[in-house]
C-alpha cells in the first residue's frame, strides 16, 4: 500500500504526463513540491515507486512515466469524481442526431475518439483525427493496431453492448480495444432504449476529463 506522500508524487507524475506526454524527472517534482517534500525524499520515493511497478524509465530519458498499474491505481483510488466539472450544459435531447452532435463535442473536449452504440449493430464514431494526433500514434505500429481495432468495431461492440451497464473505466490489459489504450464507458437509456457511449484514447488519456463528460451525459439524458 502506498503512503500518502507516495500517492501525492504518483498523482503529480500521472497528471503531468497526461498533460505533456513527457517523462517526469525528480527535479521537476522537487520544484513543484518544494514546499512540502525535499529533493532527496523525492528521489528515494521514486525509487520505491519504480520498485513497486508504478513508474518506469523510457530508454532514452532520465525521467519516469506511469505504468498501466499506475493508471489503474489512479482511477480506482486517487481520482476524485466529486471535483469533476460539468462542461456540456446538456439541454433536452430529442433524437439520435443530437446524441451524435454531443459525441462530437466530447471528442473535441477530450482530444480522443468517441463511439456511440445505438444497438448491437448500429453505431457511430467520431474524432479519429483527434485520436491519431496524439503523440503515441507517431509510432507506426500503434497507428496500425488502432486502425485495425476501428475497422472491427462492430465485432467488439456487440458483446460490450450486451454486457455493459453503468459507468466504467477500462485500462490496458482490461481493455477490449487493446492494451495500449484507455476507454471510459457510460450507458444510458434514451427513448426507452439502451445507448452506449465511450471515449477511446491512448493509455495516457485524461481520465478525469473523460469521466466527467461521460457522467454528465449519463446523468442528464433520459
Amino acid at each position: 500500500m502506498l503512503t500518502e506522500r507516495q500517492k501525492q508524487l504518483l498523482q503529480t507524475i500521472i497528471t503531468s504526463y497526461i498533460k505533456d506526454a513527457q517523462p517526469v524527472a525528480s527535479g521537476f517534482l522537487a520544484n513543484k513540491l518544494k514546499d512540502s517534500v525535499s529533493s532527496a525524499t523525492i528521489r528515494n520515493e521514486m525509487v520505491e515507486l519504480e520498485k513497486a511497478g508504478f513508474i518506469e524509465q523510457p530508454h532514452t530519458s532520465a525521467g519516469r512515466i506511469p505504468t498501466e498499474k499506475a493508471y489503474q491505481f489512479y482511477v480506482e483510488l486517487i481520482l476524485d469524481t466529486k471535483k469533476i466539472k460539468k462542461s456540456l450544459n446538456i439541454k433536452e435531447i430529442k433524437n439520435n442526431e443530437e446524441i451524435k452532435n454531443l459525441a462530437k463535442k466530447v471528442s473535441e473536449l477530450t482530444g480522443n475518439a468517441v463511439i456511440v452504440a445505438f444497438s448491437k449493430n448500429d453505431f457511430y464514431y467520431t474524432g479519429i483525427s483527434n485520436l491519431f494526433s496524439q503523440v503515441e500514434f507517431a509510432d507506426r505500429k500503434m497507428l496500425i493496431n488502432m486502425s485495425q481495432i476501428i475497422d472491427h468495431l462492430d465485432n467488439k461492440l456487440k458483446d460490450l453492448f450486451e454486457d455493459f451497464s453503468g459507468v466504467e473505466i477500462l485500462i490496458g490489459q482490461n481493455n477490449t480495444f487493446g492494451n495500449k489504450c484507455g476507454v471510459v464507458f457510460g450507458s444510458f437509456n434514451f427513448l426507452n432504449e439502451k445507448r452506449l457511449l465511450a471515449v477511446l484514447g491512448p493509455i495516457r488519456m485524461d481520465y478525469e476529463r473523460a469521466l466527467g463528460l461521460i457522467k454528465e451525459i449519463v446523468e442528464n439524458i433520459k
